[in-house]
């Protein structure tokens, strides 16, 4: 009769008392495993575990703690960090140190209409060249600053655009890298280093 008790008081206790999720410092852990299936993969999908894996890496990887966190854009791990904020839907690029905004501009992100829109997520400036012909199937242009972040994308001075900003990346926007205005272009590349976050959102 007191196993039988037992069982009972086991099963009330894993079923019938519904599962908490560790929110430390705002994490959700069912927000974390809902967005980051690979991790759930690795890890499993229990709340401890999930929170284990967000501090060790998650943070340092960019990924956002909450759906909160992930509509602002901004990884809590990125907080008073040294980073490059391209904001495709203001069309600005902001140049964070320590967290506080250093330099600040208006952008040409990708060509949504065409299909070209730059690729969101959280990257690091891969290479910085003081000179580069941009080539592809259409064009052939030479850019004083290039500093690339992902694949063939990347942040470089655009002396051929007059404006910046609003909604000419919607159809007249560029391959996909980041358009900067010229002085822009030279005064982030002197900032900035291989390894510095670029987050895309």
């Amino acid at each position: 009769m007191k196993r039988i008790l037992f069982v009972v008081s086991l099963i009330i206790v894993f079923v019938i008392i519904p599962k908490t999720t560790v929110k430390a410092d705002g994490f959700d852990a069912d927000y974390y495993g809902r967005r980051y299936p690979d991790v759930v993969a690795s890890c499993g999908n229990g709340a401890e575990a999930l929170y284990e894996h967000y501090m060790q890496y998650g943070i340092f990887e960019g990924r956002f703690q909450n759906a909160e966190e992930e509509a602002a854009g901004i990884p809590a791990g990125l907080s008073g960090a040294t980073y490059i904020d391209v904001d495709i839907a203001n069309q600005t690029v902001v140049y964070y140190q320590l967290g506080e905004p250093v330099l600040v501009s208006e952008c040409v992100t990708g060509n949504v209409s065409s299909g070209n829109g730059t690729p969101t997520g959280f990257y690091h400036i891969e290479t910085k060249t003081p000179g580069k012909y941009l080539v592809g199937p259409t064009w052939n242009v030479w850019v004083d600053k290039w500093m690339r972040f992902t694949g063939a994308v990347g942040l470089h001075d655009a002396s051929w655009r007059r404006k910046f900003g609003g909604n000419i990346y919607k159809t007249d926007g560029s391959h996909g890298c980041v358009n900067l205005p010229t002085s822009v272009a030279y005064t982030l590349y002197d900032m900035v280093d291989v390894g510095t976050a670029v987050i895309v959102h």
